[in-house]
Parts: C-alpha cells; sequence; structure tokens
C-alpha cells in the first residue's frame, strides 16, 4: 500500500463528501498503569514497521494515537478491505429499513443478472463471501490487469464485470451459501443490491451510504469513496476518512452489536461465524461473519475488519475495546501482537 494510495483522495470520477461538522464526541483519557506498558510495547513495534497511524480507543475515548510522517491529524486513510465491513454493516441499515431481505436474491433486484450464476445468490450469500462465482486471483482481487484497466477508464463497468466472467461459477460444484470464497465481486454485489432496492437501479451506494448509514455514524470529516465511472460502488474496499472518523465507525459499530434491536441482532450476526473460512488470506481466522472477520487463533473475543497492505480495526468482544492500524506492508501477526497488547491490558 504505497504512499500515493494511502494518502492520496482517489479518482477525480469518485465520490467526494466534504466535512459535516456534526461529528460523534470522542474525548480522550490517560492511560491505566497496565496500559501504559501495552503502549510503550505498542509504540516500539510501531516505530519498527511499516505503519504510518495507530489508535488505541475504549469507546468513545481515545488513550493513544501516533502517527509516522507524512501521515497526521488531517490525513484521510484508505480502507483497502476494512470497506468490507462497512458495505456489510450499510447492508444491515437497508434490511433493517426494510427495503431488503437477507433472503432476496441478487437477480430480484438486479435483472440484468437473470440467467447468470451469481444472479441466483441471495443477499446473505455475498455477506458470506459465498456466492459461489469465481475465485480470487493471488493477491484476492478477482479483476485481473486488462479489467482493472477497463474499469479505471471507463471501458467497462462493475455489473459488465458481474454479468460476465465474475459471475459465473467456474467449477464450482456446490450451491450459493455453502462455501466461503475470498472474493471481489461478492461485496460489490452488496452494494449494488443495498442501492437497487432503494430504486436506484444498482448504482449510486455511495449517495445511499451519505444518506442513510453515514449519518447514523456520524463521521465529522470529508470522505473519499471509490466507484467506477458509471457509478457502480466500489464496495468492496474503496472508503477513505481520517483516523478519527474510523474511530467513530468502530464505535458506531461497538455499540450497535450491544443494541436489541434489528440492527443491533444484524451486527451480532455479521461479527460471529456464519461460515468457516478457507485461510487462504489470512490463515489465523478460522470464520467469517458478514464481510468480516472472526475465529482469531491470535485474539480470541475479537473480530476484525482488515486490508491489504496491514489495514485493521480489531474489536475486543469482552470489553469497549478496539484497535485501529493504517499501514503500508505488514502482516496479520505484526497487527495481532499490537492488538493483543492493547484488547489484553486492563
Amino acid at each position: 500500500m504505497p504512499d500515493e494510495w494511502l494518502f492520496s483522495p482517489g479518482q477525480p470520477f469518485h465520490f467526494k463528501v466534504p466535512p459535516s461538522n456534526q461529528g460523534r464526541g470522542l474525548s480522550s483519557r490517560e492511560p491505566t498503569p497496565d496500559e501504559a506498558k501495552a503502549i510503550q510495547f505498542i509504540e516500539k513495534q510501531f516505530a519498527a514497521l511499516a505503519s504510518k497511524a495507530f489508535l488505541l480507543g475504549d469507546g468513545e475515548k481515545i488513550v493513544r494515537i501516533g502517527y509516522k510522517n507524512p501521515a497526521n491529524e488531517n490525513s484521510t486513510f484508505l480502507s483497502a478491505s476494512i470497506d468490507k465491513t462497512v458495505t456489510a454493516i450499510s447492508a444491515g441499515v437497508a434490511v433493517c429499513d426494510g427495503k431488503i431481505k437477507l433472503s432476496t436474491k441478487a437477480k430480484e433486484v438486479l435483472p440484468e443478472l437473470n440467467g447468470t450464476d451469481i444472479g441466483e445468490s441471495t443477499l446473505r450469500d455475498n455477506l458470506m463471501m459465498a456466492s459461489g462465482t469465481t475465485n480470487a486471483l493471488d493477491d484476492s482481487q478477482s479483476l485481473n490487469a486488462v479489467e482493472l484497466a477497463g474499469l479505471i477508464s471507463g471501458k467497462i463497468s462493475f455489473m459488465d464485470l458481474i454479468k460476465g466472467r465474475l459471475g459465473k461459477k467456474q467449477g464450482w460444484l456446490t450451491k450459493p451459501g455453502e462455501t466461503f470464497s475470498y472474493k471481489t465481486q461478492d461485496p460489490t454485489l452488496v452494494g449494488m443490491m443495498v442501492s437497487a432496492a432503494d430504486g436506484r437501479g444498482g448504482k449510486d451506494f455511495r449517495e445511499w451510504q451519505a444518506e442513510h448509514f453515514f449519518p447514523r455514524v456520524q463521521v465529522n470529516d470529508r470522505r473519499f469513496q471509490g466507484r467506477d465511472q458509471f457509478g457502480y460502488a466500489w464496495a468492496e474496499g474503496n472508503t477513505r476518512m481520517t483516523l478519527r472518523d474510523w474511530a467513530r465507525f468502530a464505535v458506531f459499530v461497538q455499540e450497535t452489536r450491544k443494541a436489541q434491536n434489528c440492527l443491533g441482532q444484524f451486527v451480532g450476526e455479521a461479527t460471529s461465524t456464519q461460515i468457516r473460512s478457507d485461510r487462504r488470506f489470512a490463515r489465523m481466522y478460522g470464520g467469517y461473519g458478514y464481510l468480516t472477520w472472526t475465529d482469531n487463533s491470535d485474539l480470541p473475543n475479537s473480530y476484525s475488519a482488515l486490508g491489504y497492505g496491514g489495514q485493521a480495526i480489531i474489536w475486543s468482544t469482552t470489553s469497549d475495546k478496539y484497535f485501529i492500524v493504517f499501514s503500508n506492508n505488514i502482516n496479520p501477526p505484526e497487527i495481532h501482537s499490537m492488538a493483543k497488547a492493547w484488547l489484553d491490558s486492563k
């Protein structure tokens, strides 16, 4: 994750939102003696790794933030696949608002997918990375170089790709919902399905999020979000926000998970194992919820949003603590060692 990706405002055709100045209040507190020892360890690790920012949170209280040049308080950070979890929780809002059901098939809201393999998959199948369509490449992306270039240049759209190669079984013998496979098209389709269910034809998921999701999160600063030149969202990994706004998202997930309502139930399911992972891209995670990693052998009692290059939000299930890091190139065990120190501290 080079700096020019991590800190850039994205492409000219991406969706861009100015500051709201209506963000959730975040305060700070001093660490306990045990937390201070954990922070000392984390800061030493952080200094030695290719990471650019970290945040140690306890609910709405921030205990420590660290930045490394050129990152600073005003920087926006590319989500990479952390955005998959954002997409999942967004879908939960649509489900609980009665716009779409977990059992809705893609072809029911996107008639373009009638007659395709992926059209038979449900919203829940795609939230579990179990559409039953083609595997991702070695870097976890489904798009090859030619397809990616065509997408960026505006020659093709996400719909073209999903209607074509990415929406085919390609040798799968199982039905949708039965087999986990981490890939691009499933979370992308989730965004399209939510948009279509709201009458937007599969496009403008970013506009839908701006109206229906981010006001609930109560983010405060500018936001840049990926989409193609036809308006289909890059919903599997392309949101840029400040570190404090990523903390606001983390707190929203944490608080919503406790709520005794439809969305609370959905987030509880999203952050609990719904299907077994194949461990292809994240070997220590044995499970997957809704576009969220679970059953971490390094960090029991946690769930994670992970991104390429070393982006992560890791939440504790036994306290209000969470750990956020954005990096150029570090591995999950290095992330987990820092997260464990914070989540285990008293």
